[in-house]
């Protein structure tokens, strides 16, 4: 069975929140959003937690788990003993119910159960208890079930002894209710199931990632450490039958026992003459009473857990004097050695309960290449039980493995801010796990734990427009202000990439080059009235193109690059195969002359670019345009690429990469930031203070 979805109330941070969870789970955000929380969450809800004031978003309110269960099986329900599973039988429909936990501050939680039931509320269970109750005899109850319940009296039958056979009569006749005759309501489990309802569902195993890891190593049952090493116990105990026969003996030195129906005591001379020294002495002053030792009997789980655990690392020494990443190390060892004794198991057919493993950033403490085998050993364990893990580590991005992802931000409330939870599932969403790729490939990880995304399309724009920033404002600091640049590699991307941030509850922007306004424009995502200004100002330059004869002739590095596209490459062959059937049938075909023409339509964007760049009426064409694109988050630089605004002096040669660092080396002052770009107007500031103003508005 899985834990499908859970919908959390007024606990903590998270005022109404739902968390939708698959085999294998990861909950990402910054520091501080909640993600923790949802974990917390779980646990409270498996467990039955009892929740303080401090717990409660609204300490006036009630704080409420919703849990949404599917795949229960035939097996699970086994778990039940007979009398309970054939109480909740009835309302596993498909597979699938949802439990509910609710209570105020310092009160007790409690279960609660979605299920149908009629909508008139004479026909509800509890209604007809009450029409029956202390009915005695079969007239008594004939003719109550006559008087609240004419309509089924005439099909009744003629032993009505008893209130049993009553209720279970009227039962079996609004089994026949249609679906539009009943509602879901929460009402309270099946008398006697509280207690029993904790076999069914899973028993969460929570290793969080802020403690005291000396305290979580202990093997008591109550820490995580000590239940992962409990499960691997309970799978040696079978095996080790003779020395719980030797226990069992030991036992009766120590107690009495119960052998065949017999009490017996057979223990130590010592222990019974202790206990007759003891009530000697207490019958001076009670005469009539009895004293009877009860040693707790040894168990062989006891004296294991009791085990204390050496590491000899070239210095032998108890696990809780070595350092953090061995101690977590070790609890991960557990869990390898209980994905491997899974596998080696043979399965009995028998259903044990599930168990969900919920790990806050087990990555701490961990070198990365051990931290790929964590991540192989949870995706391992998700297999047979549910993961589910916050994580600032993008070794845990795995669309197939870890199918799913949330993020958790936090926004803004009254009366204090709130999180909020982003779900993306990667199973599903085909062309978000496409761009998930590319931004791996690009090292982009990090921009899933940003608050913010700008996406770039130059190799070097990124470190240089962190240089240029902070030189301008020390506030805009890219890395403490938590804005993640991702390099999409062609603006053909940008649409992908903007959507799938957008997706995760990000506010996304974009730095384009000039070339953007004219080329790949589509995928800029820009507003209908943005589109009005481009058409307008695109009449205009082509317009002083024609008058001042400003028609770019594209050089030769120019022709080759355009020529080494693929898409570039098939216009070309179709349309030679055009104009030679043109030649062969001395037809004029449109279809062919368009696709000749598109072979050098690309010069017009050279054109309107340069046009752009070294014609102020031009440059003044665009700009109404590139301040609505900025209000959108688009910011366009209007020199063209980020190479036009290094310093005058900057070296020309060289790569990309160690050009950028040698224009930021020369970029030492605010003054020099602010000579690097020309206000696009007068009174107003240097183009590139404008454009990282927006990047950075509201943070």
């Amino acid at each position: 069975m899985l834990l499908e979805q859970i919908d959390i109330k007024n606990f903590k941070g998270l005022k109404a929140a739902t968390f939708k969870a698959t085999k294998f789970s990861c909950l990402v955000g910054e520091n501080n959003a909640g993600k923790s929380t949802v974990l917390q969450a779980i646990v409270a809800a498996l467990k039955q937690v009892g929740l303080s004031s401090s717990q409660l978003y609204d300490a006036e309110l009630c704080g409420e788990f919703k849990l949404a269960f599917s795949g229960i099986t035939e097996a699970d329900l086994e778990r039940l003993g007979a009398t309970h599973r054939a109480k909740i039988e009835p309302l596993v429909e498909q597979g699938r119910f949802t439990l509910i936990s609710r209570c105020k501050a310092g009160e007790k939680a409690e279960y609660r159960i979605l299920k149908k039931v009629p909508r008139e509320a004479r026909y509800r269970e509890e209604a007809v208890a009450g029409v029956f109750k202390g009915k005695k005899g079969s007239n008594a109850i004939r003719e109550a079930l006559e008087e609240s319940y004419p309509e089924f009296i005439g099909n009744a039958p003629e032993d009505l002894s008893t209130i049993a056979k009553a209720t279970e009569y009227v039962a079996k006749c609004l089994s026949g209710l249609g679906e539009q005759e009943l509602e879901i309501v929460d009402g309270p489990l099946p008398s006697g199931m509280a207690p029993s309802i904790t076999a069914l569902i899973p028993e969460p195993i929570y290793i969080p990632a802020v403690k005291n890891l000396a305290d979580d190593l202990k093997t008591t049952q109550s820490t995580s450490f000590g239940r992962l090493l409990g499960l691997l116990l309970e799978d040696m105990e079978p095996d080790l039958a003779q020395i719980s026969e030797s226990l069992l003996k030991l036992d009766t030195l120590f107690n009495r026992i119960v052998r065949d129906g017999v009490r017996l005591d057979e223990r130590h001379e010592k222990v019974r003459s202790l206990e007759s020294l003891l009530e000697g002495i207490l019958c001076k002053n009670f005469p009539s009473a009895k004293i009877e030792l009860a040693i707790p009997p040894p168990q062989l789980r006891t004296i294991l857990n009791a085990a204390e655990i050496y590491i000899d690392d070239g210095s032998r020494d108890l696990i809780e004097n070595k350092g953090d990443g061995i101690k977590r190390s070790l609890t991960f060892a557990l869990l390898q050695a209980y994905v491997q004794r899974q596998r080696e198991k043979i399965e009995d057919g028998a259903a044990h309960r599930p168990l969900m493993f919920l790990f806050e950033e087990p990555e701490l403490y961990l070198h990365p290449r051990s931290q790929k085998v964590l991540f192989d050993t949870l995706a391992a364990i998700s297999s047979a039980h549910q993961v589910i893990v916050t994580t600032h580590s993008p070794l845990f991005f795995a669309p197939g493995v870890t199918a799913g992802f949330t993020r958790v931000a936090k926004e803004t409330s009254a009366p204090k801010p709130v999180g909020v939870l982003y779900p993306i599932d990667f199973t599903l969403d085909q062309t978000s796990a496409e761009v998930f790729r590319l931004a791996r490939f690009e090292n982009a990880d990090a921009a899933f734990f940003s608050s913010r995304v700008v996406l770039f399309e130059g190799q070097s724009d990124d470190s240089y427009l962190k240089h240029v920033a902070r030189k301008l404002n020390l506030d805009w600091d890219f890395e403490r202000k938590s804005v993640g640049l991702v390099r999409v590699d062609g603006k053909g991307n940008f649409g992908k990439y903007r959507a799938f941030f957008e997706s995760f509850g990000m506010k996304v922007m974009i730095v384009a080059d000039l070339d953007a306004l004219f080329k790949d424009y589509e995928h800029l995502g820009a507003s209908e009235a943005a589109n009005l200004l481009r058409d307008a100002a695109i009449q205009r330059i082509d317009a002083r193109i024609q008058e001042a004869d400003l028609a770019a002739t594209p050089s030769a590095s120019q022709i080759g690059d355009r020529f080494r596209r693929h898409t570039f490459r098939q216009t070309y062959a179709n349309a030679k195969v055009g104009l030679k059937n043109m030649k062969t049938t001395r037809i004029v075909d449109d279809e062919a002359l368009a696709l000749i023409d598109s072979l050098f339509s690309w010069e017009s964007e050279l054109s309107r670019c340069l046009a752009c760049r070294q014609d102020p009426a031009c440059a003044s064409a665009i700009v109404p345009l590139l301040d609505q694109l900025r209000t959108q988050g688009i910011c366009v630089l209007s020199k063209g690429p980020i190479e036009e605004y290094y310093p005058d002096n900057c070296p020309a040669d060289g790569s990309k990469p160690s050009r950028a660092l040698k224009a930021a080396s020369m970029v030492e002052t605010e003054a020099q930031a602010l000579a690097l770009s020309e206000p696009l107007a007068a009174n107003r500031p240097p183009e590139l203070k404008e454009i990282l103003a927006e990047l950075f508005s509201g943070l």
